[in-house]
């Protein structure tokens, strides 16, 4: 009986170490695949970070010199830039405010309401893009949405630096306010003179 128990340990024994064998390979093949698999996203990672970190440097740079053209009243040259900059990354309503500003500067005031509308669906606490909105608007002849869209401004500007463009909005508010009851004044005098007239015909 201890003779036959003796016999059966190595075969059992051989079995085990087949299984952990079979194991060993799997487990190898499996770690291969995995580094294989792990390193080409890593590779791409971090050249895309790279790509990402030099168009950020772009932006700042194409946004420095975009200001400055504003500032020296070089609005078609700022249009160009700001242009620059949304070919890049077309999500960043500040560039979308001040490509509305310059493009208000040089006359165009349709396709600068578009742009603050832009900079307004992006960020609706983009206070500047109400304003632009309200100016570009009343160039526009329609004073009602100038007006909407300079009370939103006064409601979001909140800093110092808004102080001088609030005065300037209330006293845009006062304005249009008081047109659009001079035309509604005028509109129901139209209308009553009309109606007086088919009453006598």
């Amino acid at each position: 009986m201890s003779v036959t128990a003796t016999h059966k340990r190595p075969a059992k024994f051989r079995r085990y170490a087949g299984v952990l064998v079979s194991l060993l390979v799997i487990i190898v093949i499996l770690g291969w695949l995995l580094n294989h698999w792990m390193t080409k996203p890593l590779v791409t990672n971090v050249s895309s970070e790279k790509n990402e970190a030099i168009q950020v440097n772009d932006l700042d740079k194409l946004f420095s010199k975009a200001v400055t053209h504003m500032q020296k009243k070089e609005y078609a040259q700022a249009v160009n830039q700001w242009h620059q900059i949304l070919l890049i990354n077309s999500a960043i309503p500040e560039v979308n405010v001040n490509m509305g500003f310059s493009l208000f500067e040089l006359g165009r005031f349709e396709t600068a309401r578009d742009f603050f509308i832009s900079a307004m669906e992006q960020s609706s606490f983009q206070a500047n893009a109400y304003y632009g909105l309200a100016i570009s608007s009343e160039k526009l002849g329609d004073l009602e949405g100038a007006l909407g869209a300079m009370k939103s401004y006064i409601h979001l500007a909140q800093n110092k630096q808004d102080e001088p463009y609030l005065r300037k909005a209330r006293s845009a508010i006062w304005e249009w306010e008081a047109l659009l009851t001079e035309q509604r004044e005028q509109k129901d005098s139209s209308i009553s003179v009309l109606k007086e007239s088919e009453k006598n015909n």
